[in-house]
């Protein structure tokens, strides 16, 4: 929809689509930042009395397991405010550019990942 209405964010994003939030692997997000990734923005189905997930609990499986992400992070001796999860429904695109906007803004004042170029 932030294509179709074109809408502009960051030219240096990238998106990865999953069929569910809830299908996301830790080590996936651990591997990126890893191998230089500076940041992660995890967009899902909103969730809690307006629960909007297709596949019943993706997004909260998601954020349970977000919890946890500051262990991994701590692994890494990386900042917790490099993984982002942020909650949408379908009709909410317009906040996608402002969120990436936020979210770079954010990286730029932490810097770039430490692990970039090994």
């Amino acid at each position: 929809m932030v294509g179709l209405n074109k809408l502009q964010y960051p030219p240096w994003v990238r998106f990865i689509p999953l069929r569910c939030l809830g299908s996301i692997n830790l080590v996936w997000i651990a591997d990126a930042l890893s191998k230089g990734v500076d940041g992660i923005v995890l967009f899902g189905c909103k969730f809690g009395d307006d629960y909007q997930c297709h596949f019943i609990q993706g997004s909260e499986l998601a954020d349970t397991r977000m919890s946890k992400i500051k262990e991994t992070l701590d692994r890494l001796v990386l900042e917790s405010d490099r993984i982002r999860l942020e909650q949408i429904s379908i009709d909410d695109y317009y906040r996608i550019p402002q969120i990436l906007e936020e979210f770079t803004a954010k990286l730029e004042e932490l810097g770039p990942n430490p692990y970039k170029g090994f």
